[in-house]
């Protein structure tokens, strides 16, 4: 498959993560939809994690602004197991746009301080402004 056109949606019950490769900006967007379970979280990161490995996508754009709920529950497995592998692919930037509500901001904000020694990671509370920081590195 051309990478241009690299896209999938994966559905876990009422939830789902749709990632795409954008080939001219050069990273990988997963927009999180729903409310997700330790398992969806694992198994859609499993699959972005072999796109980082596919690519070599420095550039990652998680887009949280259709998540319910918190990610608390990942914490854990995503700064001591995922990142690490990320940035053994390549993954260098991270751009999170904050999922609305309290518990979404609540996750990610006691998630990002593990990150920093890792990758360069900021949150934002647009995707646009996400976009544009991604787009000048």
């Amino acid at each position: 498959m051309d990478l241009q056109e690299k896209a999938t949606t994966l559905t876990y019950g009422q939830a789902s993560v749709t990632l795409s490769y954008n080939l001219n900006q050069n990273w990988i967007y997963a927009d999180w939809i729903g409310v997700h379970s330790l398992v969806s979280i694992q198994k859609g990161m499993g699959v972005l994690l072999e796109w980082f490995q596919e690519t070599g996508a420095p550039k990652y754009l998680s887009d949280n602004s259709n998540l319910v709920g918190g990610w608390d529950t990942a914490n854990d497995w995503l700064a001591e197991e995922w990142t690490p592998r990320a940035v053994d692919a390549g993954m260098r930037y991270v751009a999170h746009v904050l999922a609305p509500g309290f518990y979404g901001k609540l996750s990610m904000e006691a998630l990002q301080p593990r990150l920093v020694d890792k990758v360069t990671i900021r949150l934002f509370e647009f995707k646009a402004d996400a976009e544009e920081w991604l787009a000048s590195l």
